[in-house]
């Protein structure tokens, strides 16, 4: 039975300085991937960032630097450019919300549609009289 105990504690002490080694690996691995998706989206696109400490914001992309982002958020009020580094970011997406979507496009064509026919059938009631 000691033999056991005395085992299980050595394959602990064995694997914890082991697993801390590995933790700044995986984290220059998770930057690095942060870079390379930052990297992908153009300039100038809207973004939605997420830092570490829990702040969001949604923002225009300015640049990709070899250590960090720069984005300008968007606010009613001029604001300066803000330089986030990798380390500090939790997510980053493009944001896909704005511009002109199909869902709009056939809202638009529905409503033309229908003023067509309402005029037509208004121009009919107004013959037949």
């Amino acid at each position: 039975m000691r033999a056991l105990v005395s085992l299980a504690a050595a394959c602990i002490f064995a694997t914890t300085p082991a697993l801390a080694a590995q933790q700044p690996v995986s984290m220059d691995v998770e930057i690095a991937a942060m870079h390379q998706m930052a990297s992908a989206i153009p300039l100038g696109s809207r973004v939605k960032v997420q830092t570490q400490s829990g702040r969001r914001l949604t923002a225009t992309l300015l640049a990709v630097e070899s250590d960090a982002i720069v984005v300008k958020r968007d606010a009613r009020r001029p604001e300066p450019a803000v330089t986030i580094p990798f380390s500090e970011l939790a997510q980053l997406q493009r944001d896909q919300k704005s511009g002109f979507t199909v869902a709009k496009a056939i809202g638009i064509g529905l409503a033309a549609g229908v003023g067509a026919i309402l005029t037509l059938f208004a121009i009919a009631v107004s013959l037949g009289d």
